[in-house]
């Protein structure tokens, strides 16, 4: 077919592509189908504050590739875009933008304009967003997407809010939360999971002096020296046993178990119960709070308390409580009375109350604190500790463990019911089912859901200052019943928000909470506000939740996965997704993480145009889609490449081979096979088992079939990197070097048969390639196939192939691929021989022990002997030509033998080897008796090598060995010759452009020898008719007028060859 072109060429297939999709429609028809079956997806909202990387090429890849393949499976598949618009990210990109450093900085410029600002950053980069999108041919609805920040959207929010505050799950309390020093605000949980790394800080052990004692002192340890000030309390674990300790003239006290760690010459004066400490005052190591809390009207101070937390993993076994700055200090503090202080800003920095440290960032103040401690003599050791600290998962701050005021939701007591709603869900890698995000449900924690910022969803909650009733709002519609003086112009966000007070029934006005929600409680929400449920759609989102399928990045099990869980639940009742695929890391070829600092980052529009759109999304596909991926052009050039030119060939080879004869003729099978009437089906079927099939053409139709079977039970899995191998095996190495290799001179004649199978295995491998490399998949079925395969405009309309029964050979298919792998054994034997496949070899011998595979190779000997071009093929289950030798393999006999491996090993040496191979084969296992004891020898304890006798090559596998006999008499030379001398003449015709129909006179000149050989009858016929010689001469000598001649050196002759057309 004249308009597919010979080479592949993936810049012209993906611009021609593209301006199809959008002429035609393709896109637009697929996202709005209306089928009987819904296979419902949700995507995961990216923020479009910054161009895509090559890590969304990864994720969006999976997803596009199962939502076309579902769609392909008679699906409709709604694919609705979406942007995360709120939130850090966002705001700490303006204010960098704006040069602004604080909170209060940004109340100065405005909430207005900064929030302005932040609308119009949300969206900087979506162009871009939109032509990577469409470049990697990732089809999702663009032009509808949902948007965070949208009235609608945060309406649904707000709904749900109000959902949880009727069921008593959204509540305001004061804890300790982890707080962002720079951003000003809480952050979550989950939050805090993203940002955690290892970092090496000074920990220090303080000496407290025992109030009313001589020289007797409580030995602490801590890891932040800043929260000290602020030092209210000491802890011991009431279970264990503390020393006290003679050391120097002092006495310590410490847990027992942990004495020898902090002293060598020591003496232990009693031991006693921690128990028994409880309530023991000491002296403060800083004077700022002593007034404070004098008489106990603040609370109690400088008190032992009890703890069961307190461990003797690390430390002393006696805790530094500071119930301001730890989660566990402020609910063991303030269930033993102890005070409350606070003596850090929000902006993390120390305030006048302890003033030798006044206006220094906590963090910063470490040294000094020490160096303070050290000069006061509290200081009692110093060194370094290396721990997993948290940092602000966006503006990179260490964060503070901060008591303050929040709104949660009440998520901890629901840690049964999350975990019991995650059992219902298919995770892929399986292990993250109960792994990574199972144990992350165990220890779920209350949802610190307010934020101390400007841009996001706003808390729907206003409250009363004269009576402190609250009033939590569930629409729009309820604030403007409620509201007073509520804009028609209405926008959610603050500070217009803010100005909308509500009437209190005491008849105060009510305020709104100025805080801003977690923007993951956005994003989390996307299941139900993309519809604008419950306000609208909601027969649609019924229809759709839980949805069906949902994949990103591993690192969403502590984000997206987590939030959407977390609501799906408390919410409704129910997981928000039925299955969820977890993306793994992006890596370079060596395995390291892609990072700019080591320059190893790839551009995805860098990758597009150097290997192709296609190469890079079967290239993310080669490996399991949850392990680390190897991604580099190398890699794509070794795995991918020598796929696609396959593909490509094979389309190129049989469009040269079609015409609109055959076109014609098998049009209506394909019509009918293809049908989705079972009638029409059957039909087909029949009309291909009519058709004059050979063994090869019902064994590629057979592969091509299972190879669906295949590939779809994988894809239904998500195991997208077996499924594209089953697809590689089957279009590089069945179709390709196999198939056609053996039918190609019944194909380039037209055979209706061969032509037919060949087609029918190209045009179900375009199908089930189109999901994951749609440009390639496109341009084989429009320029080849529609029109006989098919009439639908796109490959992406067709219907997935179902795999036919009636058309697979299972058994044939096992006798062709032992046919195949003998091939392959004997083509290697010629390769180490430097013995081409054109010179034909007397006798292959195939050994094997298996009667199964034994019948195979016999029954394919025809096949076998004409590929491997060898004369005579025998069959045998032993050869006396084949001997073993056997070593003993050290690595594996040692961990099953120990100490006995020695002798093991000799009796190994001094068996016959030919003894122990045959009870292996046959009970898989041989025993020798080493000091009275029957020990079981196995295959892998040894090392099995084979060696030929008799003149013969020797390749062997597991399940049979090849012995090939490369001796060549004069008849076997004069064949070799005459091939090599076919195949040059050929090539002498094609730079002649000489057609095949064209006849030509021939001489073949050489010496005595040769010529003696190349004079026999049926060479000589040979070479006139494979040549298309109408006269073919063979002779010493040159004469004679050609159009071309040339002179070739063929193993030990030298040869004229000179050709004329007639």
């Amino acid at each position: 077919m004249a308009n597919f072109q010979k080479d592949y060429d993936f810049k012209r297939i993906e611009d021609e592509t593209l301006k199809f999709w959008k002429e035609s429609g393709v896109n637009e028809r697929m996202l709005n189908a209306k089928r009987k079956k819904t296979f419902s997806f949700l995507e995961g909202p990216p923020t479009a504050n910054a161009p895509p990387g090559l890590h969304h090429a990864e994720v969006r890849i999976f997803k596009d590739l199962v939502c076309r393949f579902r769609f392909m499976q008679g699906y409709a598949v709604p694919r609705k875009g979406g942007w995360d618009c709120h939130g850090l990210p966002v705001e700490v990109q303006v204010e960098k933008q704006l040069g602004l450093n604080s909170k209060k900085e940004v109340l100065t410029y405005g909430i207005d304009r900064f929030n302005a600002k932040c609308r119009e950053d949300v969206f900087s980069f979506i162009g871009r967003w939109n032509e990577f999108t469409e470049r990697l041919a990732y089809l999702i609805d663009l032009k509808n997407p949902y948007r965070t920040l949208d009235n609608e959207y945060i309406e649904s929010v707000w709904w749900s809010l109000k959902e949880l505050y009727k069921k008593n799950l959204l509540f305001i309390d004061y804890k300790v939360v982890p707080y962002c020093p720079r951003c000003g605000t809480p952050l979550s949980s989950h939050e805090v999971a993203l940002g955690y790394r290892d970092v090496t800080e000074d920990s220090v052990t303080c000496r407290f002096k025992v109030k009313n004692s001589e020289d007797t002192y409580l030995l602490a340890w801590t890891t932040t020296p800043w929260t000290l000030p602020s030092n209210l309390a000491l802890a011991v674990n009431p279970g264990f046993e503390y020393s006290f300790v003679k050391h120097r003239g002092s006495t310590y006290i410490l847990a027992d178990a942990l004495v020898p760690k902090y002293f060598e010459d020591y003496q232990i004066v009693k031991k006693v119960n921690g128990s028994e400490l409880i309530g023991m005052e000491y002296e403060p190591i800083f004077p700022y709070f002593i007034e404070k809390f004098k008489g106990g009207k603040e609370g109690k101070a400088f008190v032992v308390i009890g703890a069961d937390y307190v461990t003797i993993e690390e430390g002393t076994g006696i805790v530094h409580q500071a119930p301001a700055f730890g989660e566990d200090d402020f609910i063991t503090c303030k269930a033993a009375g102890i005070g409350f202080i606070n003596p850090v800003s929000e902006d993390g920095r120390f305030t006048s109350e302890v003033p030798e440290f006044e206006g220094m960032f906590v963090k910063d103040a470490d040294r000094k604190i020490i160096e303070v401690l050290d000069e006061k003599g509290i200081l009692f050791k110093r060194e370094k500790y290396t721990h997993s600290y948290p940092f602000c998962w966006r503006c990179n701050t260490p964060l503070l463990y901060y008591a303050r005021q929040s709104w949660f939701i009440r998520v901890s007591q629901f840690r049964q019911k999350l975990l019991e709603k995650n059992s219902e869900i298919k995770w892929y890698p399986e292990h993250i089912k109960d792994g990574r995000f199972g144990n992350w449900l165990e220890g779920a924690k209350d949802w610190a859901l307010s934020r101390s910022k400007f841009w996001g969803t706003p808390l729907p909650i206003w409250k009363c200052p004269k009576c402190g009733k609250e009033e939590v709002i569930g629409s729009i519609a309820e604030l403007r019943k409620k509201g007073i003086n509520v804009p028609e112009d209405l926008d959610l966000h603050k500070p217009f928000i803010d100005e909308i007070k509500i009437r209190c029934e005491c008849g105060a006005e009510m305020f709104r909470v100025p805080d801003v929600i977690d923007c993951w409680y956005d994003s989390g929400s996307a299941s139900f506000a993309q519809f604008h449920y419950p306000f609208e759609n909601k027969r649609e989102f019924e229809k759709r939740f839980p949805y069906d399928f949902i994949a990103e990045a591993t690192d969403q099990t502590r984000g997206w996965f987590y939030t959407l869980h977390v609501l799906g639940t408390l919410l409704f009742d129910s997981p928000a997704y039925k299955s969820v695929v977890c993306a793994g890391l992006l890596v370079d070829e060596k395995g390291e993480k892609m990072s700019k600092s080591k320059g190893n980052v790839i551009n995805p529009w860098d990758a597009f145009n150097e290997v192709g759109v296609d190469a890079v999304r079967l290239q993310m596909c080669y490996t399991s889609p949850g392990l680390p991926k190897k991604f580099s052009y190398n890699l794509i050039r070794e795995n991918i490449y020598p796929f696609l030119n396959a593909l490509w060939n094979t389309a190129y080879f049989i469009s040269e081979c079609l015409n609109e004869n055959l076109i014609s003729k098998q049009k209506d099978i394909f019509r009918k096979l293809n049908s989705e009437k079972t009638s029409e089906q059957k039909e087909g079927i029949s009309l291909v088992k009519a058709l004059e099939l050979r063994e090869e053409d019902r064994w590629i139709i057979s592969k091509t079939n299972s190879t669906a079977a295949r590939c779809t039970e994988l894809l239904e899995s998500n195991d997208y990197d077996l499924a594209l191998k089953s697809l590689i095996k089957l279009a590089s190495e069945d179709l390709s070097r196999w198939y056609l290799k053996l039918v190609r001179k019944r194909i380039e004649s037209g055979e209706e048969a061969a032509v037919f199978s060949a087609v029918y295995s190209l045009d179900s491998l375009c199908r089930m390639v189109a999901p994951m490399a749609p440009y390639i998949s496109e341009e084989i079925y429009r320029k080849l196939l529609k029109g006989l395969t098919s009439d639908e405009e796109s490959v992406h309309e067709r219907h997935w192939p179902v795999p036919k029964k009636e058309l697979m050979n299972l058994k044939l298919e096992f006798e062709m691929e032992a046919a195949r792998r003998i091939v392959t054994s004997i083509l290697s034997l010629r390769d180490s021989a430097k013995v081409g496949v054109r010179w034909p070899l007397p006798e292959a011998v195939v050994v094997s022990s298996d009667a199964k595979f034994r019948r195979a190779v016999k029954r394919m000997a025809p096949t076998i002997t004409a590929q491997a071009n060898v004369k005579n093929l025998i069959v045998k289950e032993r050869s006396p030509a084949i001997s073993s030798e056997i070593k003993p393999e050290y690595s594996k006999l040692g961990p099953a033998f120990g100490r006995k491996t020695p002798r093991v090993a000799e009796a190994i040496k001094n068996e016959d080897p030919a003894v122990i191979i045959e009870h292996i084969e046959r009970d898989g296992e041989f025993k020798i008796n080493i000091d009275g004891e029957d020990v079981s020898i196995r295959a892998e304890h040894l090392v099995i090598e084979k060696k030929a006798s008799g003149g013969y090559l020797l390749d062997y596998e597991d399940d049979f060995a090849v012995l090939l006999n490369t001796s060549m008499n004069d008849g076997l030379l004069a064949e070799g010759y005459a091939r090599e001398i076919i195949r040059r003449v050929q090539d002498m015709r094609k730079k002649l452009g000489m057609k095949k129909s064209d006849r030509i006179k021939l001489l073949v000149s050489s010496q005595e020898k040769a010529v003696a050989m190349l004079s026999a009858k049926e060479i000589l016929e040979k070479l006139r008719h494979t040549t298309g010689a109408s006269e073919a001469e063979v002779s010493t000598g040159k004469h004679g007028n050609f159009e071309l001649t040339a002179n070739e050196k063929i193993r030990d002759y030298e040869f004229f060859i000179g050709i004329s057309r007639e």
